[in-house]
């Protein structure tokens, strides 16, 4: 203990709660003694039994009061990192089901009152709260997805009418790998991607795993994402999301899940996650696919059919457009204006109105 007054305090209340344990039993078996016996109770017995029973739970807990307070505080300091560990969420989820199970204890209390309030019946109370409170709590522990499943879809209805109505993107979840890719950062900075972009606690754990691993190529891949992560972090271009499920150890599955519970959104490069989304009704962004349709249609080498519509600056040139409007300026194309050619590109260039492509009959 920090505290050596607080130290005695909790051994002298140990001691208090020992006599008090003795007192009852002694009243226990006198009444026991009482039903076993017609014969009346000698006048010393009662006397006798509650100042025996009252000595011995005191000397048997001031005993037992070091081994106590240990265990104490060792249980105190699990359940301060257990509730630092915990999301909101889950903490909310935990204390709501230690209310309701206290209130069940309560409920079930009022049937011993016929009893009689006895020592006895106190003691059986305190057991019934304490097992019926600690019951509530795990399992709102254990509930807490599903508990705040339950919370979003109460309030959903108004949600999706202010989503149907005003238009509001859905949240954008990021996997392991889009992260390690790299090219996250420099599209979130376009803001093609709306919406709120969540990087859950789980992702960010498992990079750290990648990081520290033995295999060094797996090694150099959680170090670029941990470089990422510190980029995504820096430039304010994600929110951190602590909340986790303790379901499940795989963080794809815990993607998918959070994803589908608010209709979001995963961004991946991981091919089997987004067949795996589709599967599970949840939808996908992959970065590749995504790169791939955004290629240029037209690259250095690939021959090409165009109309040569009009003459070009330079001498001889000539000037055509491809179907995706793609401006190819053709060397010693003026000779064919108004024909229809085949050309070679040479060059493909990428500027401020447009991609232009220089080709050669």
């Amino acid at each position: 203990m920090k505290s050596k007054g607080l130290e005695r305090l909790l051994r002298l209340l140990l001691v208090l709660l020992g006599i008090g344990i003795g007192l009852a039993v002694a009243q226990l078996g006198l009444q026991w003694y009482r039903l076993a016996n017609e014969s009346a109770m000698p006048a010393w017995m009662p006397a006798a039994g509650y100042a025996g029973m009252g000595v011995l739970g005191g000397i048997v807990f001031l005993l037992l009061s070091g081994r106590i307070l240990r265990r104490f505080t060792q249980l105190s300091g699990a359940m301060q990192k257990s509730f630092d560990k915990m999301p909101l969420n889950q903490v909310m989820s935990a204390v709501i089901g230690m209310i309701l199970g206290l209130i069940v204890a309560a409920l079930l209390r009022s049937i011993l009152t016929f009893l009689g309030n006895s020592m006895a019946t106190m003691m059986m109370s305190a057991i019934l709260y304490l097992t019926l409170g600690t019951l509530g709590y795990n399992i709102g522990k254990r509930r807490s997805r599903e508990f705040t499943l339950m919370v979003t879809r109460l309030s959903g209805v108004h949600e999706k009418r202010k989503t149907v109505r005003r238009g509001y993107a859905s949240r954008k979840y990021l996997d392991t790998s889009a992260i390690i890719d790299g090219r996250v950062s420099a599209l979130l900075k376009t803001g093609i991607l709306e919406g709120e972009i969540i990087l859950p606690q789980y992702v960010i754990d498992e990079v750290q795993t990648l990081a520290d691993s033995s295999d060094s190529q797996t090694r150099e891949k959680g170090q670029r994402g941990l470089e990422m992560l510190r980029q995504l972090r820096t430039e304010n271009l994600v929110t951190v999301d602590p909340a986790d499920d303790d379901s499940t150890r795989d963080v794809d599955v815990k993607l998918m899940r959070a994803a589908r519970d608010c209709g979001g959104t995963v961004i991946t490069t991981d091919t089997t996650l987004q067949k795996a989304a589709a599967v599970s009704g949840v939808k996908s962004v992959n970065i590749h696919a995504l790169a791939d349709a955004l290629r240029p249609a037209v690259t250095e080498g690939m021959t090409v059919a165009l109309r040569v519509a009009r003459e070009g600056k330079e001498p001889g040139q000539g000037i055509g457009h491809l179907p995706d409007g793609t401006m190819v300026i053709v060397e010693d194309g003026k000779e064919h204006i108004g024909e229809e050619i085949r050309a070679t590109v040479t060059a493909v260039r990428q500027t401020s109105g447009g991609r232009i492509a220089f080709a050669r009959l």
